[in-house]
């Protein structure tokens, strides 16, 4: 059996939990932030999120490995993909939200997009560790 198969970060079955955790959680949160203005409009802000943050969660480990493969050795290798796919999500997110005109629309958006950041962050620096210690097996004789 292949190892992507056995790790439930890379089997189909863990991608698919995690997507449904980010419907529920940044969904559920963009509900209960609106929930003040309009049930319907915070429904549809959750819905909104939620969906955005599903599929986000598909992406994003796939570009952020893409990314840091393609810049060079540098410390901004771990920083730019982060910054890159968090200002195009964050972008986008406040376009929708402003089209769909969500009330608390900061309040919706903030949060999610600052967890996406540190998520990215955080595959980066694994990205960079794991360069690096191929990096140094392969020095050594």
């Amino acid at each position: 059996m292949p190892a992507a198969n056995q790790d439930g970060a890379n089997s189909w079955r863990g991608r698919l939990v995690a997507v449904v955790f980010a419907f529920l959680i940044w969904g559920g949160w963009a509900l209960v932030a609106n929930w003040h203005s309009d049930p319907t409009h915070a429904l549809m802000a959750g819905l909104l999120q939620g969906t955005f943050s599903g599929i986000l969660t598909l992406l994003m480990a796939m570009a952020v490995t893409t990314l840091f493969r393609r810049l060079p050795d540098n410390p901004l290798r771990m920083l730019l993909p982060a910054l890159l796919i968090v200002s195009v999500s964050f972008t986008l997110l406040y376009l929708l939200h402003s089209w769909h005109q969500t009330p608390a629309l900061w309040q919706t958006i903030i949060p999610p997009s600052s967890m996406a950041f540190a998520y990215c962050l955080f595959l980066s620096v694994r990205l960079h560790r794991e360069a690096r210690a191929l990096t140094l097996n392969n020095e050594t004789p």
